[in-house]
C-alpha cells in the first residue's frame, strides 16, 4: 500500500484514537476508530490497485450472503450496536429482538465449533439489509467480495467456495479492530472479541 500507512501503523493508530476517545464512552471509542478506518480506506483507494478492486466489488444494498456468520466484536463495538438498536423504530427493534431470541435458540443447540457452517442469519439482518448499517461493526466493514455468487455458494453450504475478498479493505479494519481491542485491554477492559449474537443475548436478558 504504497503512500497510505501500513497495517501496523493503522493498529497503533486505532489503538490511540480508542485511548483518546474512551473517556467519552465505549461507543465513543467504536466511533473513532471506524472513522480512523474509513477515513485509511478512502485514502488507499486513490491508489490505482485498489481502486480497480474496489471497483470489481459485487457487495450491494440486499446481497446479504455475508451475514450468516459468526462476527466478533469488541466491548466497545456492542455498546454502539445496542444505543445504534435502541435508535431504531419501535418495530424494527421488535423484529430484531424476536430474530436474536431465533438465532440464541439456534445457537446453543449446537457447539461452538459449528456455528459458523450453521450459517445462522444475523439478527440486525432486517428485510435483507442490515437495519444498523451506519453501526456496523468493524469485521462487517472489513468484508467485501468480488464475487456475489461465490457469497452465496458459501452460504448454500458450500465448504469449498472461494470467495475473493479486497485484501485491502479486511486488513484495514481488521487491524482497527485490534487496535481498538488492543485499547480496551490497557483501559482495564476486556480486550477479547464476542460473538456479536452472544452479545445481544447477553444485552437482551
Amino acid at each position: 500500500m504504497a503512500g497510505t500507512p501500513t497495517f501496523g501503523d493503522i493498529q497503533e493508530r486505532a489503538r490511540v484514537e480508542a485511548t483518546k476517545a474512551l473517556g467519552k464512552g465505549l461507543p465513543a471509542a467504536a466511533r473513532a476508530v471506524i472513522r480512523l478506518a474509513d477515513s485509511v480506506a478512502a485514502e488507499a483507494a486513490r491508489e490505482p490497485a485498489v481502486a480497480q478492486a474496489l471497483a470489481g466489488a459485487a457487495c450491494a444494498k440486499g446481497c446479504h450472503w455475508c451475514c450468516h456468520q459468526v462476527v466478533g466484536i469488541t466491548a466497545a463495538e456492542e455498546e454502539l450496536v445496542l444505543a445504534a438498536i435502541e435508535a431504531l423504530a419501535p418495530d424494527i427493534r421488535a423484529r430484531v429482538r424476536a430474530r436474536q431470541a431465533q438465532a440464541e435458540c439456534r445457537l446453543r443447540a449446537l457447539p461452538v465449533e459449528k456455528w459458523q457452517a450453521a450459517r445462522v442469519p444475523c439478527p440486525l439482518l432486517d428485510d435483507q439489509a442490515c437495519a444498523i448499517h451506519a453501526s456496523r461493526p468493524l469485521p462487517c466493514r472489513a468484508v467485501l467480495s468480488a464475487d456475489a455468487a461465490a457469497c452465496r455458494a458459501w452460504h448454500d453450504g458450500d465448504e469449498g467456495a472461494r470467495i475473493p475478498l479486497v485484501a485491502v479493505q479486511r486488513g484495514i479494519y481488521s487491524h482497527a479492530q485490534a487496535g481498538l481491542a488492543q485499547a480496551l485491554g490497557e483501559a482495564g477492559m476486556p480486550p477479547e472479541p464476542m460473538a456479536l449474537t452472544e452479545a445481544l443475548a447477553l444485552a437482551f436478558h
